[in-house]
């Protein structure tokens, strides 16, 4: 049990700081970032979904193959907003 929350925890907050770098973005007018922040929100709240999904359906254990997407998009989201505004 506590897996499954450890993974929606960390999709949900995944999923904030991608919400987050697309407003900031949005605020500085940096149109690229606000493209790619939007797309990968969109996915961090689809891979939300699909933690919860495995709650409910108390699958074995939570997906190791999508934690660690979630992880790599914020983290290639990030470098990518740092990358795009102090360079």
């Amino acid at each position: 049990m506590v897996r499954y929350i450890l993974a929606i925890a960390l999709s949900l907050a995944a999923s904030v700081a991608c919400g987050a770098i697309f407003v900031f973005s949005l605020i500085q007018h940096i149109a690229l970032v606000e493209m790619a922040a939007s797309l990968v929100t969109a996915l961090q709240v689809y891979f939300l979904s699909s933690a919860i999904v495995d709650l409910f359906e108390k699958a074995k254990r939570p997906s190791r193959l999508r934690t660690s997407l979630v992880v790599l998009f914020t983290v290639v989201l990030v470098a990518f907003y740092s990358f795009m505004r102090y360079f």
